[in-house]
């Protein structure tokens, strides 16, 4: 961590910054951890103020815009993105949407300014519209697919973020037969539940069943890709492969853990992690007076030391580390996740 050799008073660099832009959502996804978020929309004010916070350090850094449902504060994300481009900020531009609110003139901009787009997808729609609900009633997964469709009548390629739970772990091969339906889907993540808001209420799925689920996605990958010459990767499984050829360290995901990481809601606080909203030990600063630096070290040895099971794991050269967030209150280790970590391993 670069505050522990240089001391805690240095200024956070910030790697991973993360803008919820509003915390409405028109979806109601029973297991959204983010239902506990402030609901306002971000001011541009706000926005801007973070942005100058993790661009000042002149470092490449990611810049995700987040919600609630992000396109619900669209004009915000326009003028922060036109702000970065402006500053000569080194962002790489992101956004995770449910993708229901897509029109043409949205992707058209998204395209122009090389906005990356993840969406999130929990399967076919049967188990999506089950775990995914629209607010007002209707299909969640025919206004997401429509949405896909549009960005993909433009050739923009799209990632899939799936949450996995008990309840869809055993359907999961279909998020594999969607990514191909639809066409432009180039990337595939599994998310496993986080047991906060929402989503405290649910079980997560079996080590033994995600396990299955895993190897089964995989092999059907591989043979959709034979069939079409579509090749989809696995989120997982990329990172997997960072860290066993040395291009990533361990861990090298937790931005938090490094105190690199910065998510900022939609009133300006900085918390470590977006699983980490309104836990007062987690709550780093704000916009406006920038990230403390002694508590940002603090958070991540805090981290670090939770995850000490991992550390002493032979196997962590390999998988690179499970996630702070999935493990707490689950007496020190989520063991679905290094079920699915186990699977695509074997497959580097």
């Amino acid at each position: 961590m670069e505050q522990e050799s240089k001391g805690v008073s240095r200024k956070p660099i910030i790697r991973n910054l993360i803008l919820s832009l509003t915390g409405k959502c028109n979806y109601k996804c029973v297991y959204c951890y983010a239902s506990c978020h402030p609901e306002q929309e971000m001011t541009v004010e706000t926005a801007l103020r973070a942005a100058d916070i993790a661009g000042s350090s002149g470092r490449t850094f990611i810049l995700q815009f987040t919600g609630g449902e992000p396109l619900l504060a669209f004009p915000v994300l326009k003028t922060v993105t036109e702000y970065v481009e402006q500053k000569r900020y080194p962002a790489i531009l992101q956004l995770q949407t449910n993708c229901s609110l897509m029109t043409s003139e949205t992707a058209d901009y998204l395209k122009e300014h090389n906005i990356a787009v993840g969406v999130s997808l929990d399967g076919r729609p049967p188990v999506n519209d089950s775990l995914r609900k629209k607010k007002d009633g209707n299909s969640a997964s025919e206004a997401t697919i429509r949405g896909i469709r549009l960005l993909a009548a433009k050739k923009i390629p799209i990632g899939l973020t799936c949450v996995v739970t008990e309840a869809n772990v055993k359907s999961l091969p279909g998020i594999v037969q969607m990514a191909f339906y639809l066409g432009n889907v180039r990337q595939i993540g599994f998310d496993l539940l986080r047991c906060q808001g929402r989503g405290a209420g649910l079980e997560p799925a079996s080590p033994e069943e995600v396990s299955q689920a895993m190897e089964t996605c995989y092999l059907m990958a591989e043979k959709l890709e034979k069939a079409t010459g579509i090749h989809i990767r696995f989120s997982q499984l990329e990172k997997i492969r960072k860290v066993a050829s040395g291009k990533a360290c361990p861990f090298g995901q937790c931005y938090a853990m490094h105190g690199e990481e910065a998510y900022v809601t939609s009133d300006g606080k900085i918390y470590a992690c977006s699983s980490l909203v309104g836990k007062e030990t987690y709550l780093l600063g704000d916009v406006w007076s920038g990230m403390d630096p002694e508590k940002t070290f603090l958070v991540g040895k805090k981290i670090e030391e939770a995850m000490k099971a991992c550390r002493y794991c032979p196997q962590l050269c390999v998988c690179g580390g499970g996630c702070f967030t999935r493990w707490q209150g689950r007496h020190g280790k989520a063991e679905e996740e290094c079920a699915m970590q186990q699977v695509f391993a074997k497959y580097i």
